[in-house]
C-alpha cells in the first residue's frame, strides 16, 4: 500500500460506489479460505490497517 493511503470499505455485497471505484488509483481484495463466505468490514479494516502499519510505521517511536 502506498504511504499516503486512503482506506474506503463497502458493505458487502454491493461494496463501494461506482465514483468511489472510479476515483481509486489501486484496488486491493483480501483472500479467504475455508469455509467463509465473506469477511466483515471491520475484519476487513482491521487487516488492512495492519498491513499499512507494517508497511510504513517506525514501530520503535511509537512506544
Amino acid at each position: 500500500l502506498p504511504r499516503e493511503t486512503l482506506l474506503i470499505f463497502g458493505a458487502e455485497g454491493p461494496g463501494i460506489t461506482d465514483d468511489a471505484k472510479a476515483g481509486a488509483r489501486l484496488t486491493v481484495s483480501i483472500a479467504q479460505f475455508g469455509s467463509t463466505r465473506s469477511i466483515n468490514a471491520a475484519v476487513a479494516a482491521g487487516i488492512a490497517m495492519h498491513t499499512w502499519i507494517r508497511q510504513h510505521a517506525d514501530l520503535d517511536r511509537a512506544w
